[in-house]
């Protein structure tokens, strides 16, 4: 685990090869296809499972993201392999490690259904409707329409209970631990190669293609910015400037969730990806 632009991904190639064994995806946008560039996903996806599953309109969950790799893991696992499991999406790590309720898919008159009471009502009349005060939701939901909703298909589609995996519990959660400054810079340099490697491009590409940026995949960070200023509604210096704002604002949210992760082991990621594997290695072998 850790926030965009740490390192994870190589870090857990290293390890993959070490070991001899898979990497389970827990991004929750590269299980897209078409979505590959400002996705960080790997080029040689060989070593992978759980990534280009869907197309972009289809919905993924944490729920369906346990469904999908717990027997993934439990078969490397009964076979003696190691496996790891690497992503920024901490709703989906944590479901898998700590037992949460998966999270069932609303149906589509439920979700329908929620998005006119938010048009008709708004925010504040929600709120009123169901109880709730801002402070219930944090910021972050409310300033958000696409977690607002999920939030409050949550409360309408209750979730069965789902004991703790014994099987997973005792298995290492790792994190990896760089200073902000750093971190910064790493985006920085992380969204310019992606542009270099052909961002616009590809989302060009997606929108000839028909993809419709309300599709789940566009909420990827960086996708709709760059899909207003191909359609003229933005100039492209400033696609740029707001997708190293939501980036750097995401990271900021990863790491708040992280520093709450029960059981979170921390490594320091300002070495290289050989280093750091080394310190994960450590901790996987049953060091501390």
């Amino acid at each position: 685990m850790g926030p965009t632009a740490s390192g994870k991904s190589a870090v857990a190639e290293v390890i993959a090869e070490r070991f001899g064994c898979r990497i389970v995806n827990a991004d929750a946008f590269q299980v897209y296809r078409g979505f590959d560039i400002g996705t960080g996903k790997p080029t040689n996806r060989d070593g992978y499972d759980l990534i280009d599953l869907l197309d972009p309109h289809e919905h993924y969950t944490a729920g369906r993201f346990v469904t999908d790799a717990e027997p993934l893991i439990q078969g490397y696992l009964a076979a003696g392999s190691t496996v790891v499991v690497c992503g920024g999406t901490g709703l989906y790590v944590r479901a898998l490690w700590e037992g949460y309720s998966a999270m069932k898919p609303p149906t589509p008159e439920l979700r329908e259904q929620l998005k006119q009471d938010l048009n008709n009502l708004g925010v504040a009349g929600i709120l009123d409707r169901e109880g709730l005060s801002e402070a219930d939701l944090g910021y972050d939901v409310l300033s958000n329409p696409h977690r607002l909703l999920r939030f409050l298909e949550k409360r309408r589609m209750p979730n069965e209970p789902r004991s703790r995996s014994a099987w997973l519990s005792g298995h290492p959660k790792i994190a990896i631990d760089i200073g902000r400054d750093q971190l910064v810079g790493r985006i920085e340099s992380r969204i310019r190669r992606m542009l270099d490697d052909g961002w616009r491009d590809e989302v060009r590409t997606l929108l000839e293609s028909g993809v419709p940026t309300s599709a789940p995949a566009f909420r990827a960070i960086g996708y709709r910015q760059i899909a207003e200023s191909l359609e003229g509604r933005m100039s492209f210096d400033e696609a740029v400037h707001l997708t190293l704002i939501a980036t750097r604002q995401y990271a900021k949210r990863q790491m708040t969730w992280l520093r709450r992760e029960p059981r979170l082991h921390w490594v320091d990621g300002h070495g290289n990806a050989i280093s750091v594997a080394d310190l994960v290695e450590h901790i996987i072998r049953g060091g501390s």
